[in-house]
């Protein structure tokens, strides 16, 4: 081991009238372990709300959607097969959806509560399509879409039985319109609204009811058949048709979708998620990189009390530097000692504070700690990822400005004339 590094150690231990010295120097060390641990925690918190919000958007979000370009007639289902045989995709399914007007009914047939909603057809029997939707059902099941259920409704006053199609809405949407499992719920479409022609619309027996935890969708959507949907918005003028794919690694979305339009040609809009939610993720990274700087700021004020710390050693050693100057020396391995002693500092609050951030992420997340009301955070539970980068870089991050709070106490001691201190001192 070099003297340099030996010396720094002993530097590091105080003499008995240098207590105060060596005070400051715990002070620094745990003033950056500090600052690492919230940063660390506070990013393993960050990346784990960033991946639940995007499993539960892109469980109800095509990863890849297919249209045609110019709004023209085509059959998706001979493009399917095709891409259903290209690398990585799961899954491939013909879809129509349309902003719609959801209408309930009273006992008495009447018109009951109106809301907002997004009408989808999809096709229960692909489930390859629909697995998160299944795992989000907190009444009925898939199967409602497909079977024709008969019910008794109260036309003027007349009531009559007759066999209604399966819809599955979210559950603040059935809570907002008054509806429960068994219900009639009847979707308007919006040309209708607009005074041109017969009103369209077509009434449906809620089947089941899914639970997200985003109320964008829990508020608005509406899964029926492919074949009623089409029914009903057969030539809704907004019309969203095409065919709809799921692939195995989310973020292969974007080469496959380049695959997919060498596959087609011209004449198709290719579109993947990252980006239709482009804004939403783009805002989710950069209010971490947020976090990050902000909170590297705390451990930069850490890193002052090194500056301090180092400073004061200097002063109370400068009959040491002196001696070891006269003793031959050089200015660049004075500059090592204070060098070393601020990596000591530095490292070791470190690894402190990265260590200890890791295992109170770690327990969060596992044993689920910290509890948090799921209407407003979307869990019931802190989320936590630990992803070894946000780790790497936080320490990475605060061993650098350790050094560089180093580099001014180093840079004066090396320049310190020994003597000036051998003359006065």
């Amino acid at each position: 081991m070099h003297f340099e590094y030996l010396i720094g150690l002993r530097y590091l231990r105080a003499r008995r009238r240098e207590r105060f010295v060596s005070l400051i120097a715990v002070i620094s060390l745990a003033g950056v372990a500090l600052g690492t641990f919230v940063l660390t925690v506070t990013l393993a918190m960050m990346s784990g709300f960033q991946e639940v919000l995007r499993e539960r958007l892109l469980a109800f979000t095509p990863h890849i959607t297919i249209e045609k370009s110019d709004a023209g007639l085509w059959d998706p289902e001979k493009l399917a097969p095709q891409i259903k045989a290209l690398g990585g995709v799961v899954a491939v399914a013909p879809y129509v959806s349309s902003q719609v007007m959801a209408v309930s009914t009273t006992v008495s047939g009447a018109p009951g509560f109106v809301a907002g909603g997004e009408l989808r057809g999809v096709m229960s029997e692909r489930t390859g399509m629909l697995a998160e939707l299944k795992q989000t059902l907190v009444s009925g099941s898939l199967a409602a879409l497909e079977r024709q259920t008969p019910v008794i409704v109260n036309d003027n006053g007349v009531k009559r039985s007759v066999n209604l199609p399966g819809a599955i809405i979210g559950k603040t949407l059935a809570f907002d319109l008054g509806l429960a499992p068994g219900d009639i719920v009847t979707v308007v479409s919006p040309a209708s609204l607009g005074g041109i022609g017969a009103p369209r619309l077509k009434r449906f027996v809620v089947g089941g009811m899914f639970y997200s935890g985003l109320y964008q969708f829990d508020s608005a959507l509406i899964f029926v058949d492919l074949k009623q949907g089409r029914a009903l918005l057969a030539d809704e003028p907004s019309l969203e048709s095409g065919l709809e794919v799921r692939v195995a690694n989310i973020f292969d979305a974007p080469a496959i979708a380049g695959r997919i339009a060498a596959l087609t040609g011209p004449g198709f809009r290719i579109a993947n998620w990252t980006e239709t939610e482009a804004p939403l993720f783009s805002a989710l990274k950069l209010e971490k990189l947020t976090y990050f700087v902000v909170l590297l700021l705390m451990v930069l004020v850490a890193a002052f009390n090194i500056v301090a710390t180092l400073v004061m050693v200097a002063m109370e050693r400068r009959k040491e530097i002196a001696i070891l100057r006269a003793m031959g020396a050089r200015g660049r391995s004075i500059a090592a000692i204070f060098l070393c002693e601020g990596a000591i500092l530095g490292g070791g609050g470190t690894l402190a504070g990265v260590g200890a951030g890791f295992i109170a992420a770690f327990l969060i997340g596992h044993y689920k700690l910290i509890h948090l009301p799921a209407d407003v955070f979307m869990v019931s539970t802190l989320p936590m990822r630990l992803y070894p980068a946000n780790f790497v870089s936080v320490a990475i991050a605060t061993a650098g400005l350790s050094l560089v709070a180093a580099a001014y106490p180093a840079l004066k001691a090396s320049l310190l004339s020994p003597v000036e201190v051998i003359r006065y001192e």
